[in-house]
């Protein structure tokens, strides 16, 4: 479970990381704790094996934060995922679902929550730094982008 407190602080921390308008703590979306291969299936449900090493994702249809279970949210290492999708609902709050309606506005979606994400290590003093590969990543013509939203970036990759 993620404490009341855990998301006031969260919240709090990626609306002045990322520059959004900041929201209540009961406007969130609820955050629910899965296992790895539940997330996966969740995240791929296409995929024979689905997807592996799934931190968190946030679903806009459903209106829900998805982390792993087994991650420690006492730790800041991982409840930096959670803070990198509390700004993604940040950025749907203010723009709707064009926040994921091209390549190009998926990877500037992506940047902003990375960067506040690895805001939040560096003020936590982690040395961890995360979606450095999106600085590679470009669009090249027609893409899928449910793909390039839910498998290629956007739930975050942990090692």
């Amino acid at each position: 479970m993620v404490s009341h407190e855990l998301l006031v602080f969260l919240i709090d921390l990626a609306a002045k990381l990322s520059g959004y308008p900041p929201m209540p703590v009961d406007a969130l979306p609820p955050v629910r704790l899965l296992s790895e291969d539940a997330l996966a299936r969740i995240v791929c449900p296409q995929a024979e094996n689905g997807c592996t090493n799934i931190a968190a994702t946030f679903e806009t249809d459903q209106y829900v934060i998805y982390v792993r279970d087994s991650l420690d949210m006492e730790n800041a290492a991982d409840n930096s995922f959670l803070l990198h999708e509390l700004v993604h609902v940040l950025q749907h709050r203010a723009r709707g679902d064009a926040i994921f309606a091209d390549c190009p506005t998926t990877l500037k979606t992506e940047t902003e929550a990375y960067q506040a994400q690895n805001a939040y290590l560096k003020r936590e003093g982690q040395f961890l730094r995360f979606g450095e590969a999106l600085g590679f990543m470009s669009c090249a013509g027609e893409q899928n982008t449910f793909f390039t939203r839910d498998i290629m970036i956007d739930p975050l990759i942990v090692k």
